[in-house]
């Protein structure tokens, strides 16, 4: 339906507007002659599929890119404002009279030069931005430390995820913790808490009267929780357990233990220590008594877990973004936290590019035959003066080595602590002068530490460059090469368990107990290694998924368990990270990773990488030129290439290709052929229309091979060439045609 004009009721705007609803159907061309070009007109379908074809330099690229793709990129250049044409510099008008119907122009070439190596797969064709945010809306952290999961909760979540698991009048205690670990007596935290108008805490495991005379070993580290309520967990409490909550948070600092009080509670009158708490020494108190309730402070709880963990029975909420056992404190996760081109995200120390240079120690001790002292370690060239002699032989002496043996003789423990350090660890050093001997301590970082502080001092280029011949190019020790900080690679999604293969009746009853036995290793080991190890557990971080080839990643995004309320979040994410991944398995790159750099790609890679980041845009109206796309591609995948070309012309654009392939000719909608030969011999239209208008054209050299008058004949032997004395093409070999040649 066409919209009325205002006031002219009925009158459509083409009617008066006529330019409105006049799109141009062609792209006209008048007398281009850019390089060898001999004044082409040309008229070319606009939404169509186009191939450009010809012998080599007859003028193809010419026409495409030097002369479409250049006036189309200088026109939307003219088209910004001044300011932002001042930074850009002015682009020269190609050689041609007139270029009508002209739509902005996007040209993928196959060029691997000027790539940033933080370019990825996955950052060029736009996948790895919808994984940020997958990630950051519907990604579980978790603890960097011991990888319990972490999330937030509001009081309302607190309370419900209570009755979720005591629910049934199961009586608890609702408890806030004050401290976790710390050595002391606690006598001021213990009168702080009657002030307030507690009654009971639970120390070390055990719940005590807080106006008992609590002695604790003030060398002994102690967990304290404060009883803040103790109630039959109800549907007809929650008001109650609600309050109980508030008031536990706070106390707590946004952390709160529930534990189950059936069997649990032991308060313990008089003026005994309770179990597990420090008693103090008291001539008052007898032997026999102390002995009959006394613990070690160090000792496991009664319920079976070491200090500071969960206890079995009892679960811990935070309202915070923290590991409520380890208290780190962590930032809830945004896409920025997934970006190692972010100072938010990325590893620190390799600056998010996954690789340091660093001293190898194989370049550093090219004669493992020399000592210590010859120097072995090449950068250090001089004979070593006598206070770093003293400082090596402290060094040795704590380490118990003979710092004189060979380098190779020396064990591996030696060379880590002369190379690498000896950390934390205090070393005791003696300076021996004719005043007797001075002993002093500190630690030693290593001779690679000091070598790495001289190459960040060095200001001469030939000094870096020195320094540079025993580096080393490899991984970071810090991320491992995934880029990202240690928080953002906690932060991991759930896959759905895969459903076993259906095997016959007799390998089931074969094999049944070692699958068992099988899967309560797997338990085991799932048990012993937290999910921030990963290791294909069913919990892939994002650098996991990354590190998958396309069609790993394609699969393990299908398998995502998520909850009804995630699959709302992630649904318009996931489509678009599947579409991107699908046209990658279409266009043969199935065995690329996302996070392979832009400079390790050939220029047929790169270029259908990019086109598969203009698919995944979604824009119309545009021109695509294409540099022989189907070069290094089996007939396969270069039949799933024409269908994304074809797919692109159908999105409302215009796909120009320059391209020698016949399968992509026969599927072009408008065909060029340029020639009758290259360079000076070329610069002419030969032909130009569909595929019978090509054939049908004698003097098209394309023409004659598509319709079978000429082919390529394929020789009926293939002679192996061979060197250095071996046979090569033509049978003699070079050994055996110098003979001839001398006449022996």
């Amino acid at each position: 339906m066409v919209a009325p004009v205002a006031g002219v009721p009925g009158r459509p705007l083409s009617a008066r507007y006529g330019w409105l609803s006049m799109e141009p159907e062609t792209i006209e061309i008048k007398h281009a002659r850019e390089h060898n070009l001999r004044a082409v007109s040309l008229s070319l379908p606009r939404n169509a599929l186009i191939v450009f074809t010809g012998v080599s330099g007859s003028g193809k690229s010419s026409l495409a890119f030097d002369t479409l793709y250049a006036e189309g990129q200088r026109r939307y250049i003219e088209s910004l404002s001044s300011y932002a044409r001042q930074f850009m510099g002015q682009m020269q008008k190609p050689d041609c009279d007139q270029i009508t119907g002209l739509s902005p122009a996007i040209a993928i070439q196959q060029k691997t030069t000027g790539w940033n190596p933080r370019s990825t797969v996955g950052t060029i064709t736009g996948i790895y931005d919808f994984l940020r945010v997958l990630y950051a809306r519907v990604g579980t952290q978790h603890c960097t430390s011991c990888g319990q999961s972490i999330s937030a909760q509001s009081r309302e979540q607190i309370v419900e995820g209570i009755l979720e698991a005591f629910g049934g009048g199961t009586r608890v205690l609702v408890l806030a913790p004050v401290a976790r670990g710390q050595k002391g007596e606690f006598r001021d935290l213990f009168d702080d808490l009657i002030r307030a108008g507690y009654v009971r805490a639970r120390v070390d495991g055990t719940v005590v009267e807080l106006r008992e005379d609590l002695a604790l070993q003030k060398n002994q580290r102690h967990d304290i929780e404060v009883v803040v309520d103790r109630l039959a967990v109800e549907e007809s409490a929650r008001s109650r357990l609600a309050e109980a909550v508030e008031g536990a948070l706070r106390v707590g600092k946004g952390t709160l233990i529930i534990a189950s009080a059936d069997g649990r509670e032991e308060v313990r009158e008089g003026i005994l220590a309770p179990a597990g708490v420090g008693a103090r020494k008291d001539s008052r108190t007898s032997s026999s008594r102390v002995s009959g309730h006394r613990r070690d402070a160090g000792a496991t709880r009664d319920t079976g877990v070491t200090r500071g963990g969960c206890a079995i029975g009892e679960k811990v909420f935070s309202s915070k973004y923290a590991c409520p056992h380890c208290s780190i404190s962590f930032d809830p996760p945004t896409p920025q936290l997934f970006s190692f081109n972010s100072p938010s995200g990325m590893c620190l120390r390799c600056d998010g590019l996954g690789e340091l240079s660093d001293f190898d120690p194989t370049l550093l001790v090219p004669d493992p035959s020399l000592s210590f002292w010859g120097p072995c370690v090449a950068p250090m060239r001089t004979k070593i003066g006598r206070w770093r002699r003293h400082i090596y032989r402290g060094v040795a002496k704590a380490v118990g080595f003979d710092i004189g043996k060979p380098w190779k003789d020396l064990p591996k423990k030696a060379r880590d602590a002369l190379l690498y350090g000896t950390g934390d660890r205090h070393i005791a050093f003696e300076w021996r002068w004719s005043g007797g001997v001075w002993k002093h301590g500190g630690t030693f970082e290593g001779v690679i530490e000091e070598l790495r502080s001289k190459y960040r001092k060095a200001k001469a280029s030939f000094v870096r460059e020195y320094y540079e011949k025993y580096m080393r190019r490899g991984p970071c020790p810090d991320c491992g090469g995934a880029r990202l900080n240690a928080q953002a690679m906690a932060v991991r999604l759930v896959e759905k368990r895969r459903k076993p293969k259906i095997e016959s009746r007799k390998s089931k009853a074969e094999n049944r107990k070692s699958k068992v036995e099988s899967r309560k290793s797997k338990r085991r080991d799932a048990a012993l290694s937290g999910p921030w190890q990963g290791g294909g557990d069913g919990r892939p971080g994002v650098h996991e998924l990354c590190g998958m080839s396309v069609a790993e990643a394609y699969e393990t995004v299908g398998r995502l368990s998520l909850s009804p309320v995630e699959t709302v979040i992630a649904e318009e994410v996931l489509k678009e990270i599947r579409a991107r991944l699908e046209f990658l398995l279409n266009v043969g790159l199935h065995y690329l990773t996302l996070d392979r750099t832009a400079p390790t790609l050939s220029g047929g890679e790169l270029q259908r990488i990019r086109l598969a980041g203009q698919i995944g845009s979604g824009l119309a109206g545009v021109l695509y030129i294409l540099d022989e796309p189907s070069i290094g591609l089996h007939a396969r995948d270069n039949e799933r290439l024409l269908e994304s070309l074809q797919q692109l012309r159908d999105m409302g654009n215009t796909v120009i290709v320059v391209e020698h392939d016949e399968a992509t000719m026969r599927a072009a909608d408008h065909i060029v052929d340029f020639g009758p030969g290259p360079g000076v011999r070329g610069g002419e239209v030969v032909a130009a229309g569909v595929m019978a208008d090509i054939v049908g054209t004698e003097a098209s050299l394309t023409g004659r091979y598509l319709a079978g008058d000429e082919e390529i004949a394929v020789p009926s032997r293939r002679p192996v060439v061979v060197r250095r004395g071996r046979r090569r093409r033509g049978g003699k070999s070079k050994v055996e045609s110098r003979k001839t040649k001398n006449g022996k």
